[in-house]
């Protein structure tokens, strides 16, 4: 009747992220208690205080990740510069953000995980209420949730870059879209540390033409990869409303910026049968430049070197529309999962391969 009874009051009194964990630390404490013949009322008196505790924390958590922010998103602001933005945004996810440190702990996290269930994991490594508890309980929801279809293995690779690009949308939409210009948008995606090893797996090269790859898609931001190979090019156009950021993960970008005022005719909108060589002078990019393509700006990339050449985008708007995308049914497919705040990570049909980090 006791176990019922708190079971119950849980499911409307303790937030749901973190209820499975901590009512299993919960009967975890009163086993110990009857282990060591600990008399009934005592037991019953801490077994309730330590409830009492879980609702607590489940108050302060539910106010710091959905309260907050929301209050925050809605006021209706100026536009902010580039440092604001940045501040507002730290300040709505702290314990959100994902450091180069949390990174570490994700992927140490992930290899124990590959020996031991989620409990003596943490004990082993001695996980408490810490900056990166957040970003473990995530990553046993798609460890689970993979293993639940089948994969048995732990892809340490996508679960970590997962997780910098939900870093990165989670700061994306905690700012108004109307506050986001160009400069803002750099400040967000120029330093995205996804790692080599997962953005090969985008990688794929045609001789008929350039094709992207997409690597994930919200309602806000496209990210996607582009292989060209010689001689293969993309002609002059525009993106609408939406901002671009392109960085070179490998090879050499010949690129054009056009405003609308700099050719004779209007710049075609992307995808557009109009479309049309631009032959005005361009720049030559290398790996790890960043380019960034404002709204309503025209611009035309070429692979004018002997070497192939792989492109990274950050689109914020509405991606392309054309014939240029590959199918990705032999990669991972990250799908947004608005209540975790977190990209759920749905593995290709072949099993998971570990990737060593």
């Amino acid at each position: 009747m006791f176990v019922q009874l708190i079971e119950n009051a849980a499911k409307v009194l303790v937030y749901e992220p973190i209820r499975d964990e901590s009512l299993g630390d919960l009967w975890e404490l009163d086993y110990q208690l009857k282990t060591r013949q600990t008399p009934k009322l005592i037991r019953l008196i801490k077994t309730l205080w330590t409830f009492l505790q879980i609702v607590r924390a489940s108050v302060i958590l539910l106010f710091e990740e959905q309260i907050i922010p929301l209050i925050q998103s809605s006021h209706n602001t100026s536009f902010l510069d580039h440092d604001q933005l940045i501040d507002r945004t730290d300040n709505s996810l702290q314990g959100k953000v994902l450091t180069s440190e949390a990174i570490a702990e994700v992927r140490r996290y992930c290899n124990t995980r590959r020996l031991y269930n989620p409990t003596l994991s943490r004990k082993l490594l001695n996980y408490s209420p810490t900056p990166y508890i957040y970003w473990i309980r995530q990553c046993d929801r798609i460890i689970e949730k993979c293993q639940e279809r089948g994969h048995k293995s732990i892809d340490t690779e996508a679960i970590v870059n997962s997780f910098i690009l939900s870093n990165l949308l989670r700061k994306i939409e905690a700012i108004p879209p109307h506050q986001i210009n160009l400069e803002a948008f750099k400040g967000f995606v120029q330093d995205v540390p996804l790692t080599d090893a997962f953005l090969e797996r985008y990688v794929a090269f045609d001789r008929q033409s350039y094709g992207r790859q997409l690597i994930c898609r919200t309602w806000s931001l496209a990210v996607y990869a582009i292989s060209w190979m010689p001689g293969q090019e993309s002609w002059l156009h525009h993106h609408g409303h939406a901002l671009d950021a392109i960085k070179v993960i490998r090879g050499e970008m010949t690129h054009w910026i056009v405003s609308p005022g700099d050719c004779e005719g209007d710049v075609p909108f992307e995808g557009f049968s109009r479309s049309k060589r631009y032959e005005g002078p361009a720049q030559v990019f290398t790996t790890g430049d960043l380019v960034l393509i404002d709204r309503g700006v025209g611009h035309q990339i070429s692979n004018r070197s002997s070497e192939n050449l792989v492109t990274l985008h950050f689109r914020f708007g509405h991606p392309p529309e054309d014939n240029h995308w590959r199918t990705t049914s032999d990669t991972e497919m990250l799908v947004w999962k608005q209540t975790e705040g977190c990209f759920d990570l749905m593995p290709p049909d072949r099993d998971c391969v570990f990737h060593q980090p």
